[in-house]
């Protein structure tokens, strides 16, 4: 560990421990509990030995707390996946580290760990702001490394240091980005069992609602031509299609079959690119028909027969992939080769009043249409009401809410109906994903958390699948004009959500200017987190044409020399400038007696150093130090005419340093 003189060494320490809790704030989500509390000990431990200075903490107490801590990670690792374990470890170390802030090394060792910790922290949050916030820690970080090092206290100086630095790394880091391959991860994240959107496979009446009190962004879509209408934005997502009496879930029924080998599709088409955001689950988000036209760059997209998108592996980093939906095609393209069986299945017990219902309601001579348009009536009537907070039903909650609480969430209005399709021997199954979006601009659609929708479809012989949403028979403007247009559902969330950006949409200056800075998170989103395999490829084709591999590997090759020499002329040791005779001389006397262990103080003259010592010389040496003083300041201040040449000096005054070192000899 370098053990060079740190400078400054209070404004460095808490500016490292400001760096170090921000990036704790930021990769909060990834890390363990007993982490969590390790960092808060570390960060009340160090900032109390940068205010009042302290000795430093034993090794052997440091080095037994990591063997214990890094001993805890590798029993968890296999809980929290490599990614997650290594950023625990990275965080762990740089929480030790700062624990022992006292020479050079250790703040350049701390600092190395932040930028590790800065691109972890880029791996979760990819957005313009949350890379301003990133690209603004790694400017403190630099400053704390020039801080130690320079004896100016004055911020403008650091960040003068830090800004030429990171001036010369921005054409070498934008270079490497445009050339370097864009190559799988090499890592795998653990799946959670709940994940980011809160869209689960299991679904019990009221878990959706929740999301209401979100707004963060789930996904954008930007269309090539005109916008779906509102009736035409239902994003799917998962389709449910197993009842417990309580709660919904994906079946383990194998739903392939052999499909037609040729379909034709009727009707509009629409065209429009999707960047979704990270939510650690395989579902997609489309409209209804998706043909896939460009899947994601770093994994395949499947589609399945129940008109899903879906990765191979969880989305843990935001994804662009484009589609062809053909909006107005009926959800009929498999008839003849579905087992509808699965869509019928009810358990043996439970909710028994809605049972009577269906009986009472519906008979075998009723076609399905009217059997549906029956039980869809059910809600127009009977003062049902929509909310964003409904009450708790557990015993039995279809009965519950169809015969005594009448309010609820879309997952009630879509669980209710579902359930008495089955009973009235219509196949029908849940759909879960996102309804409507806020048009952002000409042809741009923001969907967020709040836009959360579950509805129905029921099997028509006649038509296939049909959409049906009881939510709009009770809140029509829910689907025309999003969950917000309605002033209840406005307040609620206001009251659930205060702080959210989207109650500035009454404040029409706030809300443009929240446009705004949503219209340049998407062109960020487009033009440098969208830049992948083939955006790559389509760059390097325009720039050196229809290469061959061979010869696009050599200008690779060139690339990377170019970058590698501009480096070093970086780092060639530059001609030092040659000090004069004078200040090098003075250095040097003040090292002799730096030896000694009798340094000078900062900015104290040569004659104030000398009167300061001189109790501590021998009668010869403090004579002849005061002789070399004197001579000095006469030949400096006291000529009338041009001095004597400073060499002439020198060699007179060689041998009372002669004699001031003697005395240092003879101890």
């Amino acid at each position: 560990m370098q053990k060079i003189k740190v400078y400054n060494r209070k404004i460095a320490s808490l500016t490292i421990l400001g760096t170090f809790a921000a990036l704790i704030l930021s990769l909060i989500e990834p890390l363990m509990g007993w982490v969590l509390v390790l960092c808060a000990c570390s960060f009340c431990i160090t900032l109390y030995k940068s205010i009042a200075y302290s000795s430093p903490l034993k090794n052997s107490v440091l080095n037994l707390l990591a063997l214990l801590c890094i001993s805890i990670l590798i029993w968890l690792a296999a809980d929290y996946g490599l990614l997650n374990t290594m950023i625990n470890l990275l965080v762990v170390a740089c929480c030790l580290k700062i624990l022992n802030l006292h020479h050079t090394g250790d703040y350049q060792m701390v600092a190395s760990i932040q930028l590790f910790l800065v691109a972890c922290g880029l791996i979760f949050h990819q957005s313009l702001l949350n890379s301003l916030f990133y690209a603004f820690l790694i400017i403190l970080i630099f400053c704390v490394l020039h801080a130690i090092k320079i004896k100016e206290t004055g911020l403008k100086t650091y960040s003068k240091h830090t800004v030429i630095l990171l001036l010369q790394a921005i054409p070498v880091a934008a270079l490497l980005f445009f050339v370097t391959p864009k190559l799988s991860p090499l890592w795998q994240m653990p799946v959670n069992q709940s994940n980011k959107t809160g869209l689960s496979e299991k679904m019990t009446p009221g878990d959706i609602a929740h999301l209401a009190k979100s707004d963060e962004l789930v996904f954008r879509a930007e269309f090539t031509g005109p916008l779906p209408s509102p009736q035409q934005r239902y994003w799917r997502a998962i389709v449910l299609d197993e009842f417990d009496g309580k709660s919904w879930s994906i079946s383990n029924t194998n739903k392939s079959f052999d499909g037609p080998q040729m379909i034709e599709f009727k009707g509009q088409a629409l065209d429009y690119v999707v960047i979704a955001q990270p939510t650690s689950t395989k579902w997609l988000y489309s409209l209804d028909i998706p043909i896939l036209i460009q899947g994601l760059s770093m994994q395949t997209i499947l589609t399945n027969q129940q008109f899903q998108l879906t990765g191979r592996t969880p989305l843990y980093t935001q994804g662009l992939y484009a589609v062809k939906s053909f909006v107005e095609q009926p959800l009929n393209i498999y008839k003849g080769y579905e087992n509808l069986s699965q869509y019928l299945q009810i358990p043996s017990s439970g909710n028994p009043e809605t049972v009577e219902f269906v009986s009472e309601n519906i008979n075998t001579s009723m076609t399905t249409q009217e059997k549906i348009d029956k039980l869809k009536a059910t809600f127009s009537y009977g003062d049902f009401r929509y909310t964003l907070s409904p009450p708790l039903m557990q015993s039995a909650p279809i009965d519950e809410f169809l015969f005594e609480k009448k309010a609820g969430f879309c997952s009630h209005y879509a669980s209710a109906l579902t359930y008495m399709l089955r009973l009235a021997n219509v196949p029908a199954r849940i759909v879960t994903g996102y309804q409507g979006g806020e048009v952002q601009s000409g042809n741009v659609i923001s969907v967020h958390q709040f836009d959360a929708h579950a509805w129905v479809e029921a099997w028509e012989d006649d038509k296939g699948w049909m959409r049906i949403d009881p939510t709009a028979i009770v809140a029509p403007n829910r689907v025309l004009s999003g969950l917000l247009s309605m002033v209840q559902n406005r307040q609620e969330f206001r009251q659930q959500s205060p702080f959210s950006l989207t109650n500035l949409k009454e404040y029409a200056v706030f809300n443009q200017l929240r446009l705004l800075m949503a219209n340049i998170d998407h062109t960020w989103d487009q033009s440098i987190l969208s830049y992948n395999q083939e955006r790559q490829k389509s760059l390097l084709k325009k720039i050196f044409g229809n290469m061959k591999a061979e010869s696009f590997s050599y200008a690779l090759i060139g690339s990377f020399v170019i970058i590698g020499l501009f480096i070093s002329l970086l780092f060639i040791p530059k001609r030092k400038a040659k000090g004069s005779d004078e200040m090098e001389w003075i250095d040097k006397l003040f090292q002799l007696f730096e030896k000694q262990k009798l340094s000078r103080i900062e900015n104290e003259t040569l004659q104030q150093f000398s009167q300061r010592i001189q109790p501590q010389l021998t009668p010869q040496a403090s004579n002849a130090l005061g002789f070399i003083v004197k001579e000095y300041y006469e030949w400096k201040y006291t000529g009338l005419q041009q001095p004597a040449p400073f060499k002439i000096l020198k060699n007179r005054l060689y041998k009372h340093i002669v004699m001031v070192q003697s005395q240092f000899t003879n101890k």
